[in-house]
């Protein structure tokens, strides 16, 4: 079974980047923070999962492949994650791992 966040990641990485337009109304963003929040255990947790879903959709067109392997590896790893030092930890090492 696919989860619905791995879905839409999945769909980030593989859209155009004209399809990730800038501006408000785009139901892809609207779907990643529908899918991301939900599940969110705090108001840090769920700023980062807001901020990781305005870069992939909002700002897509203007990252690099390893910032947008980082905003998906926020996305795959902080949605469930209750304290604050946890939500850090996992930051750092979606850093780590895509060289930020």
């Amino acid at each position: 079974m696919i989860k619905p966040a791995s879905l839409l990641l999945s769909t980030a990485l593989a859209t155009p980047l004209s399809a990730l337009a800038l501006g408000t109304d785009n139901p892809d963003y609207d779907q990643c923070i529908l899918g991301s929040l939900g599940n969110s255990q705090s108001t840090f947790a769920a700023r980062v999962i807001s901020d990781s879903c305005n870069a992939l959709y909002r700002n897509g067109a203007l990252l690099l492949p390893r910032e947008k392997s980082y905003h998906v590896c926020v996305l795959q790893n902080v949605q469930t994650v209750r304290g604050a030092f946890a939500v850090q930890q996992i930051l750092r090492a979606c850093r780590r791992q895509n060289q930020m």
